[in-house]
């Protein structure tokens, strides 16, 4: 089903999570405290140590979540009015601080670090930044944000699932920063679109709206149901071309059109990684970890404002062609 099928929270139990998340964490933390006691002893067998690992790194990211959460009501306690320029950038502050104790912390117990294989171009300091990424692996989405915030400088504004709102930090935070929601295949009538247009809308020079064209990760499965999608809806010629991608998934154009026609001043980012696209399930990730030999290799592409298509056909050939390269580079860095 993945997230898109999952409804978000009613309002009533937003504002219960708000509340009992601490809490929650606290009893989380005294449930795994044996866990990890096991995984120490454990680890003289498995000397991978991978319950230790995971089950630290497990009660460490609760609390850089919970920390986060704390924060954005010690904001709300010093900003009542929620006005201000002021109010989103001290929740931009936090994000970014979160970001970064989550990926100190995923490197020192499972080995977790971003790499680039080349230089980043971030666009023109007077425009915004408009990122395509491919979406796949574990903690794709959170590497790349802290990517962007760190190391290009721009304020990450992302598109994601509604369901996610179910982290009351990330309901909070990430709402409060005007990022998108996009609603459930069960919210009927919504337009999925539109959110994202006023997302792109109202990006500032120093933005970067990261959309992930595939809208959801990388699977053989995935991928296979997605092909006979498109050759059921009539679109023959990209099922053809998806059969021809084993990395990636064929991206969905309507939300790179949307952002692409409300912002022809933005420069465009491609972004790529490879590492970590194959694995899909619990077994696969488990088994790879400690990720010490196996870096999350970033590769990007910026293309400015104007080069690119300005209609729908041409951009969704565009896009494709761009994910056939993708594609390629991750096959060429895994074999």
């Amino acid at each position: 089903m993945g997230l898109a099928g999952i409804p978000p929270p009613p309002k009533y139990a937003r504002r219960a999570l708000a509340v009992v998340w601490p809490v929650g964490a606290a009893a989380i933390t005294g449930l795994a405290t044996p866990v990890i006691v096991a995984g120490a002893f454990h680890s003289f067998v498995d000397k991978r140590a991978r319950l230790f690992r995971v089950s630290v790194l497990g009660v460490g990211l609760v609390w850089v979540d919970v920390r986060m959460l704390l924060e954005t009501w010690r904001l709300s306690l010093k900003n009542p009015h929620r006005e201000g320029p002021e109010w989103e950038d001290d929740h931009e502050a936090v994000f970014l601080a979160g970001l970064n104790r989550a990926m100190i912390l995923a490197k020192q117990w499972v080995g977790f670090e971003v790499k680039l294989d080349g230089r980043m171009h971030f666009g023109s300091e007077t425009a915004p930044l408009v990122a395509f990424a491919r979406h796949a692996g574990p903690g794709d989405s959170l590497a790349l944000a802290w990517l962007l915030g760190h190391t290009a400088g721009r304020m990450p504004k992302i598109v994601l699932a509604e369901a996610l709102r179910w982290d009351p930090t990330v309901d909070a935070l990430l709402t409060r920063m005007r990022s998108y929601f996009v609603p459930s295949r069960t919210g009927a009538g919504d337009d999925r679109v539109a959110g994202v247009r006023e997302l792109a809308r109202g990006l500032k020079d120093d933005d970067v709206l990261l959309l992930f064209p595939e809208g959801q990760n990388f699977s053989q499965g995935r991928r296979r149901r997605l092909i006979d999608r498109l050759r059921e809806a009539g679109h023959e010629l990209r099922a053809r071309r998806a059969i021809s991608l084993w990395n990636v998934l064929p991206p969905k154009t309507r939300g790179v059109i949307a952002v692409l026609d409300e912002r022809p001043d933005a420069d465009v980012m491609i972004v790529a990684h490879a590492g970590f696209g194959q694995l899909t399930t619990p077994k696969e990730i488990w088994g790879a970890i400690p990720f010490t030999d196996r870096p999350f290799l970033v590769q990007t592409r910026t293309y400015a404002a104007g080069s690119i298509p300005d209609d729908a056909a041409g951009i969704e050939t565009w896009l494709d062609d761009h994910w056939t390269e993708i594609d390629e580079w991750v096959t060429t860095v895994e074999s």
